[in-house]
């Protein structure tokens, strides 16, 4: 008797041959791909709505102040912290004017402390740049 079949076992090595070779071809998707841009996003939206809050009333109450030895930085308002951002261990946070830790608007829309803030990928020594413009406030992502 002649078969012109496979056998399962023959089967099940080329099927487990063939997943090995895409499980290796296939390209491994870092959890931490997108986080540096979305954490410089979300720092520029929260220095968007200080500007935005302290350009509403007379009396500057809103604020951002960086934590860099911890890598996390708070959203003031007028009484207590609103919100705390705490980066992952990996990434730091790093802020270009020597005269303050915090950066806060007049009634103008015009920044207090204006300056530089780089967000550091410790692992890959990717940065990005939020900058805020002195004089007009604008909020600038260089990456």
């Amino acid at each position: 008797m002649h078969n012109k079949g496979f056998t399962l076992i023959e089967l099940l090595v080329t099927i487990s041959i063939l997943s090995v070779v895409m499980a290796l071809a296939v390209i491994t998707i870092d959890r931490n791909m997108f986080y540096l841009g979305k954490a410089a996003d979300e720092f520029a939206a929260d220095v968007r709505y200080v500007q935005m809050e302290c350009m509403k009333s007379e009396t500057a109450g809103h604020s951002i102040s960086i934590d860099t030895a911890n890598g996390c930085y708070y959203v003031h308002d007028i009484h207590a912290v609103k919100k705390t951002v705490v980066f992952n261990g990996r990434y730091r946070i790093d802020y270009s004017n020597p005269s303050g830790t915090y950066i806060s608007f007049t009634h103008e829309g015009s920044p207090v402390n204006a300056g530089t803030f780089t967000i550091t990928d410790t692992k890959t020594k990717e940065t990005i740049q939020v900058s805020i413009v002195p004089g007009t406030g604008r909020t600038l992502i260089k990456e």
